[in-house]
Protein backbone atom coordinates (compact mmCIF):
# COMPACT_ATOMS: atom_id res chain seq x y z
CA UNK A 1 0.00 0.00 0.00
CA UNK A 2 1.20 3.44 -0.93
CA UNK A 3 -0.48 6.40 -1.48
CA UNK A 4 0.15 10.25 -1.72
CA UNK A 5 -1.80 13.24 -0.97
CA UNK A 6 -1.93 16.31 -3.02
CA UNK A 7 0.09 18.01 -0.14
CA UNK A 8 2.67 15.47 -0.39
CA UNK A 9 1.99 13.36 2.61
CA UNK A 10 3.14 9.24 1.91
CA UNK A 11 0.28 6.69 3.43
CA UNK A 12 1.83 3.73 4.11
CA UNK A 13 1.56 0.22 5.97
CA UNK A 14 3.57 0.15 9.22
CA UNK A 15 5.07 -2.98 7.57
CA UNK A 16 6.94 -1.27 5.23
CA UNK A 17 8.13 0.98 7.61
CA UNK A 18 9.44 -0.44 10.44
CA UNK A 19 12.39 2.65 11.32
CA UNK A 20 9.33 4.94 11.97
CA UNK A 21 8.31 2.85 15.43
CA UNK A 22 10.58 5.38 17.68
CA UNK A 23 8.86 7.90 16.09
CA UNK A 24 5.08 6.78 16.20
CA UNK A 25 5.54 5.02 19.66
CA UNK A 26 6.76 9.18 20.84
CA UNK A 27 3.83 10.60 19.23
CA UNK A 28 0.99 7.73 20.33
CA UNK A 29 2.70 8.24 24.20
CA UNK A 30 2.68 12.24 23.91
CA UNK A 31 -1.13 12.39 22.94
CA UNK A 32 -2.57 9.34 23.84
CA UNK A 33 -0.40 7.04 26.87
CA UNK A 34 0.84 9.35 29.54
CA UNK A 35 -2.74 11.28 29.56
CA UNK A 36 -5.27 7.58 28.99
CA UNK A 37 -2.66 4.78 30.05
CA UNK A 38 -1.37 4.70 33.41
CA UNK A 39 1.97 3.39 34.05
CA UNK A 40 2.17 3.66 30.34
CA UNK A 41 5.95 4.17 28.57
CA UNK A 42 7.55 4.70 25.26
CA UNK A 43 9.21 1.46 24.91
CA UNK A 44 5.66 -0.29 25.48
CA UNK A 45 4.23 1.09 22.75
CA UNK A 46 7.42 0.29 21.07
CA UNK A 47 6.67 -3.16 21.37
CA UNK A 48 3.44 -2.35 21.02
CA UNK A 49 3.98 -1.29 17.58
CA UNK A 50 6.12 -4.37 16.52
CA UNK A 51 3.70 -6.30 16.68
CA UNK A 52 1.93 -4.48 13.87
CA UNK A 53 4.26 -5.25 11.57
CA UNK A 54 1.93 -7.45 9.18
CA UNK A 55 0.35 -6.57 5.87
CA UNK A 56 -2.79 -8.65 5.46
CA UNK A 57 -3.56 -9.86 9.44
CA UNK A 58 -4.16 -8.29 12.46
CA UNK A 59 -2.77 -6.21 14.25
CA UNK A 60 -1.57 -3.46 11.50
CA UNK A 61 -0.84 0.17 11.60
CA UNK A 62 -1.54 2.52 8.84
CA UNK A 63 1.03 5.63 8.85
CA UNK A 64 1.23 8.83 7.38
CA UNK A 65 4.67 10.08 6.30
CA UNK A 66 5.71 14.00 5.38
CA UNK A 67 9.05 14.56 4.67
CA UNK A 68 10.45 11.50 6.16
CA UNK A 69 8.78 12.36 9.37
CA UNK A 70 6.18 10.10 10.24
CA UNK A 71 3.18 12.51 11.45
CA UNK A 72 0.35 10.56 11.97
CA UNK A 73 -0.88 6.62 12.46
CA UNK A 74 -4.50 4.47 12.66
CA UNK A 75 -4.29 0.92 13.71
CA UNK A 76 -6.81 -1.98 13.39
CA UNK A 77 -7.02 -4.73 16.12
CA UNK A 78 -8.60 -7.94 16.84
CA UNK A 79 -9.19 -6.74 20.23
CA UNK A 80 -8.85 -3.31 21.91
CA UNK A 81 -8.95 -3.99 25.65
CA UNK A 82 -12.74 -3.21 26.33
CA UNK A 83 -15.90 -5.85 24.53
CA UNK A 84 -14.17 -8.88 23.62
CA UNK A 85 -17.28 -10.05 21.72
CA UNK A 86 -16.79 -7.08 19.03
CA UNK A 87 -13.91 -7.15 16.33
CA UNK A 88 -12.23 -5.27 14.78
CA UNK A 89 -10.92 -2.18 16.19
CA UNK A 90 -10.03 1.00 15.09
CA UNK A 91 -7.35 2.31 17.86
CA UNK A 92 -4.46 4.52 17.93
CA UNK A 93 -5.57 7.07 15.56
CA UNK A 94 -3.08 10.11 16.52
CA UNK A 95 -2.01 12.78 14.22
CA UNK A 96 0.54 15.38 15.34
CA UNK A 97 -0.66 18.35 15.94
CA UNK A 98 0.77 20.64 12.82
CA UNK A 99 -1.05 18.08 10.51
CA UNK A 100 -4.38 18.28 12.14
CA UNK A 101 -7.71 19.65 10.80
CA UNK A 102 -6.42 18.90 7.17
CA UNK A 103 -8.76 15.81 6.41
CA UNK A 104 -5.58 13.21 7.20
CA UNK A 105 -7.70 11.38 10.42
CA UNK A 106 -10.72 11.20 7.85
CA UNK A 107 -8.58 9.49 5.12
CA UNK A 108 -6.45 7.08 7.64
CA UNK A 109 -10.40 6.10 8.96
CA UNK A 110 -11.31 5.63 5.09
CA UNK A 111 -8.19 3.53 4.20
CA UNK A 112 -8.66 1.36 7.91
CA UNK A 113 -12.31 0.83 7.10
CA UNK A 114 -11.17 -0.18 3.17
CA UNK A 115 -8.69 -2.73 4.70
CA UNK A 116 -11.10 -4.32 7.41
CA UNK A 117 -13.75 -4.38 4.41
CA UNK A 118 -10.70 -6.46 2.33
CA UNK A 119 -10.37 -8.57 5.62
CA UNK A 120 -14.06 -9.92 5.70
CA UNK A 121 -15.39 -7.69 7.87
CA UNK A 122 -18.94 -6.04 7.81
CA UNK A 123 -18.55 -3.74 10.66
CA UNK A 124 -15.74 -1.79 12.63
CA UNK A 125 -15.40 -0.28 16.18
CA UNK A 126 -13.68 2.16 17.97
CA UNK A 127 -13.86 4.10 21.74
CA UNK A 128 -13.84 7.52 22.43
CA UNK A 129 -11.67 8.68 24.99
CA UNK A 130 -11.28 12.23 24.89
CA UNK A 131 -15.63 12.96 24.38
CA UNK A 132 -14.86 16.13 22.53
CA UNK A 133 -14.26 13.95 19.32
CA UNK A 134 -17.75 11.63 19.60
CA UNK A 135 -19.13 14.96 17.45
CA UNK A 136 -16.42 14.39 15.05
CA UNK A 137 -16.69 10.77 14.69
CA UNK A 138 -20.44 11.23 14.42
CA UNK A 139 -20.44 13.34 11.35
CA UNK A 140 -17.91 10.84 9.80
CA UNK A 141 -21.03 8.21 10.23
CA UNK A 142 -20.25 6.23 13.38
CA UNK A 143 -23.06 5.73 16.08
CA UNK A 144 -22.89 5.51 19.33
CA UNK A 145 -23.85 1.72 21.02
CA UNK A 146 -22.75 1.86 24.04
CA UNK A 147 -20.41 3.05 27.19
CA UNK A 148 -17.68 1.03 28.75
CA UNK A 149 -14.56 1.81 30.74
CA UNK A 150 -11.24 1.56 29.91
CA UNK A 151 -8.22 2.06 32.32
CA UNK A 152 -10.46 3.63 35.01
CA UNK A 153 -11.62 5.92 32.23
CA UNK A 154 -15.41 6.22 30.84
CA UNK A 155 -15.22 5.55 26.99
CA UNK A 156 -18.02 5.80 24.51
CA UNK A 157 -18.34 2.90 22.17
CA UNK A 158 -19.02 3.06 18.36
CA UNK A 159 -19.73 1.32 15.63
CA UNK A 160 -19.62 2.09 11.74
CA UNK A 161 -20.13 -0.04 8.52
CA UNK A 162 -16.93 -1.01 6.62
CA UNK A 163 -19.30 -0.43 3.52
CA UNK A 164 -20.37 3.75 4.11
CA UNK A 165 -17.87 5.63 2.61
CA UNK A 166 -17.57 9.17 3.62
CA UNK A 167 -18.69 11.92 1.35
CA UNK A 168 -16.99 14.73 3.03
CA UNK A 169 -14.87 16.31 5.88
CA UNK A 170 -16.21 17.63 8.75
CA UNK A 171 -16.69 21.58 8.32
CA UNK A 172 -13.24 22.05 10.40
CA UNK A 173 -11.04 20.06 7.90
CA UNK A 174 -10.31 20.45 4.19
CA UNK A 175 -10.28 16.94 2.09
CA UNK A 176 -6.81 15.62 0.55
CA UNK A 177 -7.03 14.39 -2.92
CA UNK A 178 -4.74 11.22 -3.44
CA UNK A 179 -2.63 10.59 -6.28
CA UNK A 180 -1.11 6.74 -6.53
Amino acid sequence: MMLMTQSGIEIKLLADCPHCIPQLARLWFEEIGCQWIPGATIEQAKQTYIEHLNNDELPLTVIAIHKNQAIGMISLRAYDGIREDLTPWLGSLVIQADYRKQGLGTLLIEIIKAQAKEMGFDKLYLFVLDASLLEWYQYLGWKKIGVDTFKQHPVIVMESDTEKRIIACHPSESSPLLSR
